[in-house]
């Protein structure tokens, strides 16, 4: 039997347990549970977190055209990138094979394509079937290592210079601290703030991607900055994401808006921007409010000796010891950055002296 579907009992999604709270409807996934068997290394943007369980039934957007074709059929034609579609066929076609049989539908996979086309005899067998393949995506997406994510770039020449002198100041050879490596300091000219990551695997999910956010800009981002006065992020102070400061992962700038009466505004954005992604089913829902910081050390960052880079990597991330630096730069002022654009950034981009490559931008006026 495939991996995916390791349990001996059917795999019923269309009557989930419903839990009702405050007049919102929610489906209970937490008894459903898919194991996709896949290679590739998931790699995550700190702090965010996996593993929804509920779905907001009132928040869901169907990304999908539901037809009727010449014979009466209800037909549902999407698009599955190709690095997913083994998964979504199985070996020997038995994923496939078996959502046919137990959703009464007909799913057709041209040879060699990325479109996926589901035939069946009511609506709800259709869309059954595919939210059980968008379960197995989401599965496989959940492996895979991020390849974009929307920013807010805080690049000044102040905000680099203090930087480097922070930077400076915990390597100086007279301060001991335990743990912590040159390689761990984030570049200087892609300090940012993360509103919501992504994984885009091929031009059609980039394209999407594009217009979702020029969509959002429109109707959500520049009405929100309508009347807002030119605005300025401050980076001005250190956090660590744990509770213990000797035993730290991530350390990250704390940032304010100049004027301050925009505070509000910039936190509402950011969550106003990331559910209007998950909506359109490009992000997967995983905490209610951004967490808006700017990284300036992580350990994942760390690279290793190259005559122990074998032994590194099989350690996995190694913490740091950031008591000091909490007590040292408690309220250190970095600078500050204009806040004008919003950046559909693509990871892992190495130009020099540059920020990362966009996507996309959108000005917020």
């Amino acid at each position: 039997m495939d991996p995916i579907f390791n349990s001996s009992e059917p795999l019923d999604i269309t009557r989930p347990n419903v839990i009702k709270v405050d007049g919102y409807c929610f489906r209970d996934f937490q008894n459903f549970k898919l194991d996709v068997a896949d290679n590739s290394t998931t790699d995550h943007l700190a702090p965010y977190e996996e593993h929804d369980e509920l779905v907001n039934c009132t928040e869901i957007d169907d990304n999908f055209q539901l037809s009727v074709n010449d014979s009466g059929k209800f037909v549902i034609k999407f698009h599955v990138p190709s690095c997913f579609m083994g998964i979504v066929i199985g070996s020997r076609g038995s994923v496939r094979q078996r959502i046919e049989q137990e959703t009464r539908t007909a799913i057709q996979i041209r040879k060699g394509g990325t479109d996926v086309t589901v035939h069946g005899e009511n609506e709800r067998d259709v869309i059954t079937a595919k939210n059980r393949i968008d379960l197995i995506l989401w599965q496989a997406r959940d492996k895979h290592r991020l390849t974009h994510f929307i920013s807010i770039p805080l690049i000044s020449d102040l905000i680099k210079y203090n930087f480097d002198s922070f930077k400076s100041t915990l390597l100086n050879e007279s301060i001991k601290i335990n743990g912590l490596h040159p390689s761990m300091f984030q570049n200087p000219n892609k300090i940012h703030l993360t509103i919501a990551p992504l994984v885009l695997v091929d031009n059609v999910e980039e394209e999407h991607a594009v217009r979702i956010l020029k969509e959002c800009n429109e109707t959500v981002i520049r009405p929100i900055f309508q009347n807002a006065e030119p605005l300025k992020i401050c980076l001005q102070g250190v956090e660590i994401m744990n509770d213990d400061p000797t035993d730290v992962d991530v350390l990250y700038g704390k940032i304010r808006i100049e004027p301050p009466k925009y505070n509000d505004l910039l936190q509402r954005m950011a969550d106003e921007i990331y559910t209007y992604f998950t909506n359109k089913g490009l992000v997967r829902k995983q905490f209610d409010n951004v967490k808006l910081h700017a990284t300036l050390i992580n350990s994942i960052f760390r690279k290793a000796d190259k005559q122990n880079k074998k032994g590194e990597e099989k350690q996995g991330r190694k913490s740091f010891d950031a008591s000091y630096i909490l007590k040292k730069f408690k309220n250190y002022n970095f600078g500050e950055a204009v806040l004008n654009f919003i950046h559909l950034s693509i990871r892992f981009t190495k130009s020099e002296g540059a920020y990362y490559d966009a996507l996309c931008t959108v000005s917020l006026k």
